[in-house]
């Protein structure tokens, strides 16, 4: 009988069929065997029958679910290689880009907001400050509505949309001298257009920024229990003699298990728990990047060390800095942090970018590159080996896993598909805060005219690609009970994203499901900390021109780096410490794409005006603010039912900006061009 288990054959007293999504055993007439449906497999009352259903049942899981992740991975790179390759070079010939034309960045050069890059160290940048945590964060969130219209959305908004988006508009600004795309809206859509899309910018950052500086000190602080990250159990004696010794700042008793994470322990419920201190790692990692970077910035724009010299010392740096997390890690108060990341923020936005800005995204974006790699080839070994039921926590039949649609469980958490599915995606397929980072630090510091195709399309092509490896991520490595339970019910979507990668990294390498945690930690933070500094800096761009719209000759305190620098971080910093910062940002989720739609109408009226083709860019700008505006509205009348009277006035600013910006865009497209000649 053991020989015919080993082979996966039932008896022939038996027979099951499988269905798409569940076994229904069937008992043979003159079987003596009773068969009966458990949760995760059928089993008969033979044991040996039992166990060789499941083999089956496991090998068509495997097989199903290993095609499926294969083959999304092949057509999603298929799709991105189509667009860098073609529809890229189209905008080229629509742009008219010429090698040959000096940039802002070399006709302006004064060595400190003004100085041209080389292009692999400016993609560096340009990705860092764009992906945020929107693409892990908001793919998470979107998977509410299945895997399918989140990847949909994200491979054709990102290839169509998105990436046109940055490109464009980081063109435009180096032709407008670096200038922002808030300045350049002065210039072409009159001082009202500016009034209107200024305040929203500078609104949208300090919202931005307040947030960020919140996930950020989040994500360095973190602990989570070690029994969820797959770490080995303390006996229950251990833990009450940790409890006996003092606790520290943070009322934790320390605790050394011997190996993997550093942990703690702290009660819980009146019984004591063991937890990884997982953002300690984190805050070493970042301490040590931050003393490094201006070492590294000399090194590249002062002694100008070859390339591979140049990513060689950056990797060292990163290995090392998680190397010493493991060891050394750093366990401070969260509003010690906040105050050590606004101090550290105000350095980073005000001295010259070479010095800290520039060198620390180039360091602190190998560990993004290395985690972005590790979870493309572990979907690919996954795909291939197929052991998604040996993964913890992951599907353990074809009901368990999350569904390709789901438009109950959609409408039950977030709401309607268009628009809320669009908005809830954010930045993994077109985001308007990357409007500001091309027009911003990325224009100033663009070296040819060519290189804004390899900078700005492809840097959100690579942010897709982390989106769409979220998702599929998620896909084998939590079932769809355990996602919606994480996700929405304790609201914790990095937690969901963090376990998950873990269940990849363990099926796919053979490590410890707490590295992978680890792993997802490090790149949420990563993409965080980068995205922050850079809109901080952003905001003091803004400011300064803010000043020089108001005053014809604006004093020379509010022309000064440190006044505005201070002004955007104090803002932010009180902000972060408002409790009605978390209702806002509700609303401002649809803000981050309203900006989106008014740099592509702002590119649109300069196209126009240039005498170039203007399609491409107004209709992913018709389709956005057709999107926000329908999202604005749904969560203004909900606001008005619910008598929240903070949301409905954020809904009506919102709502009030983005029409009239509108009107007088549409207003300048139908009057006949200007036909500025080209600059």
């Amino acid at each position: 009988m053991e020989e015919v288990v080993e082979n996966g054959r039932l008896p022939d007293r038996c027979r099951v069929i499988c269905r798409q999504n569940v076994f229904e055993p069937v008992r043979s007439e003159g079987s003596q065997c009773d068969s009966y449906e458990t949760q995760n497999a059928c089993h008969f009352g033979c044991n040996h029958v039992r166990h060789a259903c499941t083999k089956n049942y496991a090998a068509t899981i495997s097989s199903r679910m290993g095609l499926l992740l294969l083959g999304i991975l092949c057509a999603t790179l298929l799709c991105y290689w189509l667009g860098a390759r073609f529809y890229s070079r189209f905008i080229e010939r629509a742009l008219g880009v010429d090698p040959s034309r000096p940039t802002a960045a070399t006709l302006k050069n004064d060595g400190s907001d003004f100085l041209p890059t080389k292009s692999y160290i400016l993609f560096a940048h340009h990705f860092a400050a764009i992906a945020g945590a929107g693409p892990i964060v908001g793919p998470t969130l979107a998977v509410v509505y299945g895997y399918l219209p989140a990847l949909v959305w994200i491979v054709i908004g990102a290839t169509l949309m998105g990436g046109v988006h940055d490109m464009v508009t980081l063109f435009i600004s180096t032709r407008e001298e670096g200038r922002s795309v808030a300045d350049i809206a002065r210039h072409y859509l009159g001082p009202f257009g500016y009034v209107c899309i200024v305040s929203f910018l500078v609104i949208g950052l300090f919202m931005i920024t307040a947030t960020f500086l919140n996930l950020s000190v989040t994500a360095l602080t973190s602990m989570y229990p070690a029994a969820k990250l797959g770490m080995e159990p303390a006996a229950r004696a251990e833990l009450d003699a940790a409890m006996q010794m003092p606790p520290d700042h943070m009322g934790m008793h320390p605790f050394h298990q011997g190996g993997g994470l550093p942990t703690a322990v702290a009660l819980k419920d009146g019984q004591p728990v063991l937890l990884a201190r997982i953002g300690g790692i984190a805050s070493t990692s970042v301490l040590f990047i931050t003393l490094c970077a201006p070492l590294l910035g000399l090194l590249i724009y002062r002694i100008h060390t070859p390339a591979w010299m140049n990513y060689a010392i950056a990797s060292l740096l990163c290995g090392a800095s998680v190397v010493l997390g493991m060891y050394l890690p750093i366990v401070v108060a969260p509003d010690v942090w906040r105050l050590l990341m606004t101090l550290y923020v105000v350095l980073a936005s005000a001295v010259p970018v070479w010095l800290l800005l520039m060198p620390r995204d180039f360091v602190n974006v190998q560990i993004l590159y290395a985690g972005l790699l590790a979870v493309v080839v572990g979907l690919v070994i996954a795909g291939v080996s197929g052991n998604f039921a040996s993964i913890p926590a992951a599907p353990q039949n074809l009901g368990e896993v999350i569904p390709a649609w789901s438009q109950d469980s959609g409408l039950q958490y977030v709401g309607v598909l268009w628009p809320m599915l669009f908005i809830t995606v954010s930045c993994g397929a077109i985001s308007g805060f990357h409007c500001l980072v091309s027009s911003g630090t990325t224009a100033r510091q663009l070296a040819c005219e060519r290189h804004a195709g390899k900078v700005g399309y492809n840097a959100m092509l690579l942010e897709s690609l982390l989106a769409v490896s979220i998702i599929l991520t998620l896909l084998i490595g939590l079932d769809w009970q355990s996602y919606l339970q994480i996700t929405y019910t304790e609201k914790n979507p990095v937690l969901a994203i963090s376990l998950a990668t873990g269940s990849l990294v363990n099926l796919a390498f053979g490590l410890p499901v707490w590295s992978g945690t680890v792993l997802g930690i490090l790149l949420l933070e990563g993409f965080v900390v980068t995205t922050l500094d850079v809109a901080v800096r952003l905001n003091r761009y803004l400011l300064e021109e803010v000043w020089r719209f108001l005053f014809r000759n604006p004093p020379a305190l509010l022309r000064g780096v440190w006044f505005n620098t201070l002004l955007c971080v104090g803002v932010m910093f009180l902000l972060s410490r408002s409790n009605s910062l978390p209702v806002l940002w509700q609303v401002f989720g649809s803000a981050n794409q309203m900006m989106g739609a008014m740099a592509l109408l702002v590119a649109a009226v300069w196209l126009r005006d240039h005498g170039r083709r203007t399609l491409y860019v107004l209709i992913p700008a018709v389709l956005m603010f057709a999107t926000t505006f329908a999202s604005t509205g749904l969560s203004l009348m909900k606001n008005l039912r619910d008598s929240n009277w903070e949301l409905v006035a954020a809904c009506g600013v919102l709502i009030l900006l983005g029409v009239c910006t509108a009107f007088i865009g549409a207003q300048k497209l139908l009057k006949p061009p200007r036909r500025i000649e080209s600059v």
